[in-house]
């Protein structure tokens, strides 16, 4: 747990020598869908509203009305937040951490080995955890960071309403 706990410490006291803005980021729309440009434009204007630049690892963001939320080859976003700014927050956030994940990919091994000693038997698939047992061990490890840097924006309470709510909604990870 100390170096779950490590990993999350190490990315909050990182600081980007500059703020984000949109201006940095390259947005790709899948289908100019109405939807879509509203998705567009209102994570523009979040990125602008906080400085995400130190939960920021790749600037590159798909739009796709119809995809689900993933973080790989490109950071694909939907729109299914429109009238949720905390939740398309901090749904940015989790896809941004994957890639912080993947940059620190030493210490998430660490961090997993870890979390299997202490949770030898996590939910996988039907509802209730990610699609195998690597992809659990990720989304524990990526859901504290993600609550920690939403947390950071939005507050402790806020936060855990949209985490529990994504939980909740995406039947995932609800219980350990």
């Amino acid at each position: 747990m100390v170096r779950v706990l490590c990993i999350v410490v190490t990315l909050l006291l990182a600081q980007g020598t500059a703020q984000a803005s949109s201006a940095d980021f390259s947005f790709r729309l899948a289908r100019s869908t109405t939807a879509e440009k509203a998705a567009e434009l209102q994570l523009r204007r979040l990125i602008d509203q906080y400085d995400v630049s130190r939960f920021s690892f790749t600037y590159s963001v798909m739009i796709n009305e119809f995809a689900a939320p993933h973080s790989f080859p490109v950071l694909t976003l939907n729109a299914v937040y429109l009238n949720d700014d905390a939740s398309a927050l901090s749904t940015f956030l989790h896809e941004q951490l994957h890639w912080y994940g993947l940059v620190r990919q030493q210490a998430v091994d660490t961090a997993i080995a870890d979390l299997k000693r202490m949770y030898p038997n996590v939910p996988v698939g039907g509802g209730q955890g990610a699609r195998d047992e690597y992809s659990t061990y990720i989304h524990l490890i990526v859901g504290l960071q993600e609550y920690d840097a939403a947390a950071s924006y939005l507050g402790r309470a806020e936060a855990k309403r949209v985490i529990m709510a994504s939980a909740i909604t995406n039947g995932f990870i609800t219980r350990l």
